[in-house]
């Protein structure tokens, strides 16, 4: 019953999925499995997430592309000195790497929404909830996210691996197509920001 009322506590303070309750409960409840823990959820009326505001966006998969491949995008960044924008600078890397820089307009059918999704989830992180009053203090909350995104989230796209065990496993596999080890580029206790 203890174990139960963690569980609970802990869905009902953070709201994260499943899985993600399921990798953070593991440390604590070492015998939890994802059926177990959809089970509890399920008994105390808590197996879905509450709906957040706005229409859920029809869901479609992603198209495989071999690994490089990225999109960006522009996003808007609003302060206490008004609206700034965030701009991407990516041509002349593009061209002195030789990279293919393609662009396409958003909300077609060929992006998927994809970039969108990524761009509400940031938002959602850092400026929907806390107010910045110019880009300075946006720094450290985003090298935040982008580190607990790429380092500790573990997504189904990629079979629940990290994006960056994904990366050293495509580097294991096909070493050809890097021009650094991925295993060197993480940062550790003295990489400085």
């Amino acid at each position: 019953m203890e174990q139960e009322a963690i569980i609970v506590a802990f869905r009902k303070h953070t709201l994260l999925p499943l899985d993600d309750c399921l990798y953070a409960l593991e440390a604590t409840i070492p015998q939890l499995t994802r059926y177990s823990l959809h089970r509890c959820l399920e008994r105390h009326g808590i197996s879905r997430l509450p709906e957040m505001e706005g229409t859920k966006p029809r869901r479609q998969k992603f198209d495989r592309y071999p690994i490089g491949y990225f999109h960006l995008d522009l996003a808007e960044v609003r302060t206490g000195e008004g609206k700034l924008y965030l701009f991407v600078a990516i041509d002349h890397t593009c061209w002195s790497q030789g990279t293919d820089h393609r662009l396409t307009k958003p909300n077609h059918p060929w992006t998927n929404g994809q970039v969108e999704r990524r761009n509400r989830a940031i938002k959602e992180a850092t400026v929907k909830r806390y107010h910045y009053d110019s880009h300075h203090p946006l720094k450290a909350p985003l090298d935040d996210f982008v580190a607990a995104y790429n380092f500790a989230k573990r997504l189904k796209s990629l079979a629940r691996l990290t994006a960056y065990e994904f990366i050293c496993k495509c580097w294991q596999n096909e070493p050809n197509r890097f021009t650094l080890n991925p295993t060197h580029q993480m940062q550790g206790l003295y990489t400085p920001r």
